[in-house]
């Protein structure tokens, strides 16, 4: 059970009530559990929309998959399992991140995985950092870093609060294509 409640509509304010429509946010758990404080959840979600926009939908669920799975943050990894597979990434691709196995994409994503990774860890070498400036952008750099630092905070959140699976059940870290249709449709 988690360890703050999540809000019901009716318990959030009225003027923040349209973050939870299926065209903004839909209904979360984590988001429902963030509307103890309204505020907070509306500056973090335009904070993340401006992060969101340096990159594409793809790379940008490839890089919070990475940190999830990384940082073995099962609730974040159940929910962009579900939200990756309408951004172009492939189940057979979530599968080898789940893996750990980043060999099966191309030159640009696979460096922007190694350094999702390392910076997931702190581990970033003078070695991944060049890699990754071969393929991107300066201003790439400072939005994925900082992509990563957000999921980062936000593992270790997730966890604090102890949120349950939307579903009930965990996808697992390789799940079959099964699986995810059982779980998400």
């Amino acid at each position: 059970m988690t360890r703050l409640n999540r809000l019901e509509m009716d318990e959030i304010p009225e003027e923040y009530q349209y973050l939870f429509t299926d065209d903004y946010l839909g209904d979360r758990h984590i988001f429902r559990v963030w509307a103890h404080n309204p505020e907070i959840l509306e500056a973090t979600l335009d904070y993340l929309n401006t992060l969101y926009d340096q990159l594409t939908p793809r790379r940008k669920e490839l890089v919070i998959l990475t940190v999830a799975r990384t940082r073995g943050a099962r609730y974040e990894w159940h929910q962009h399992v579900d939200i990756a597979r309408d951004k172009g990434v492939e189940q057979q691709e979530m599968r080898a991140i789940g893996g750990d196995d980043f060999s099966t994409f191309d030159d640009e994503e696979f460096v922007l995985l190694q350094y999702a990774e390392a910076v997931a860890e702190g581990s970033v070498t003078d070695q991944i950092h060049s890699a990754l400036e071969t393929a991107y952008s300066p201003a790439e750099i400072v939005a994925i870093g900082l992509i990563v630092d957000f999921y980062v905070g936000l593992c270790n959140y997730v966890a604090s609060v102890d949120l349950p699976f939307e579903g009930g059940e965990f996808v697992g870290w390789t799940p079959s294509d099964e699986k995810i249709a059982s779980l998400f449709g």
